[in-house]
């Protein structure tokens, strides 16, 4: 009876191990992100009859450059956040004759799942351009200070 209980207990725990809802629960996923971090501003600057050279000036390599038709070039952007949807954006360059003719792209990641909150940052001397802080002179301990 016992041996029947401890095999009834193991078929169980091993049948449950492959559940994704428990895997999800209590593994740690990391964030994996990959490809080219496509910026809107740089993505405005680019405009048909552009040169190939003059793209990746602006936007670097592409991710991907098809074996078939080197005409035609991919910058993709790939987000898995550790146990959340992926998220995945495209954009498909297609040049004739060495020039710019079509751009096309598919999804857009408009907030990075990966950075929680954006910190915001004051400029590297807004402490000391800051007009509220006064001239005198301030120490840490209460003995005056003498300046002849």
């Amino acid at each position: 009876m016992p041996i029947k209980n401890i095999a009834t207990f193991f078929l169980l725990i091993f049948s449950l191990s492959g559940c994704t809802s428990l895997y999800d629960t209590f593994v740690y996923q990391i964030d994996v992100t990959q490809g080219n971090y496509i910026e809107d501003e740089k993505l405005d600057q680019i405009a048909l009859g552009m040169s190939q050279e003059q793209v990746i000036f602006i936007l670097g390599s592409p991710m991907l450059i098809d074996q078939f038709d080197s005409s035609k070039w991919y910058y993709i952007r790939y987000i898995k956040p550790g146990g959340e949807a992926i998220q995945q954006d495209q954009v498909v360059f297609t040049f004739e004759n060495l020039l710019l003719t079509k751009i096309a792209r598919e999804g857009k990641i408009d907030i990075n799942p990966l950075i929680k909150t954006p910190k915001a940052r004051n400029a590297p001397n807004a402490a000391a351009e800051d007009p509220s802080t006064s001239d005198d002179p301030q120490t840490d301990n209460d003995t005056p200070v003498i300046v002849n």
